[in-house]
């Protein structure tokens, strides 16, 4: 399988495929937000869009979670 994405190797990639179909088929229909999952993963490690540590509350500031639970 080949994706459209230079930047990540198949390898990086390749946990979408043990992604559940009604998973994929929801996120590509706008069902839920991938990118939002993503920043609330991010988040809830402490970290900004970088990877980079930064603590719980300002990764939250950071991903504009702070007012969501």
């Amino acid at each position: 399988m080949s994706y459209s994405s230079t930047r990540f190797t198949i390898d990086e990639l390749g946990f979408i495929q043990t992604a559940l179909t009604k998973v994929l088929c929801a996120a590509a229909s706008g069902e839920i937000d991938l990118n939002r999952l993503a920043r609330e993963e991010l988040a809830s490690r402490g970290l900004d869009l970088e990877g980079n540590w930064v603590g719980f509350e300002r990764a939250r500031q950071v991903h504009k979670l702070e007012g969501m639970q």
